[in-house]
């Protein structure tokens, strides 16, 4: 599993941010081990003074998740595209199990 950190439109590389955003998706990792790549953008905007957290999660070989959030703070907009991704994740696993029931129940001799 691999956590890409990436930080754009800064001068100051805030290892703090970077820190925070890691252990986040490191939460998100522990919670779906399926997920094998998350790539996580902070990009901020200086002049409006606001950041924006983009999230892309990779199950299985395919793009599962894509969240994008914006938040005038750096440690919010973190979180809330974590758990954007979160949801969508849980989302995804709940459809997968339900097919897969569906699917045992098709063949089975009650039905």
């Amino acid at each position: 599993m691999s956590i890409e950190v990436t930080m754009r439109h800064s001068d100051v590389k805030i290892e703090s941010m970077k820190e925070y955003a890691q252990q986040r998706m490191e939460k998100l990792q522990a919670a779906f081990p399926k997920v094998t790549k998350i790539n996580i953008v902070i990009d901020i905007d200086v002049k409006k003074h606001m950041y924006m957290a983009e999230v892309v999660a990779n199950r299985l070989g395919e793009v599962a998740v894509g969240a994008k959030e914006f938040s005038e703070s750096a440690k919010s907009v973190i979180d809330a595209a974590a758990a954007r991704a979160e949801r969508q994740l849980l989302k995804m696993r709940v459809k997968a199990r339900k097919g897969n029931v569906r699917a045992a129940r098709a063949g089975s001799p009650r039905n």
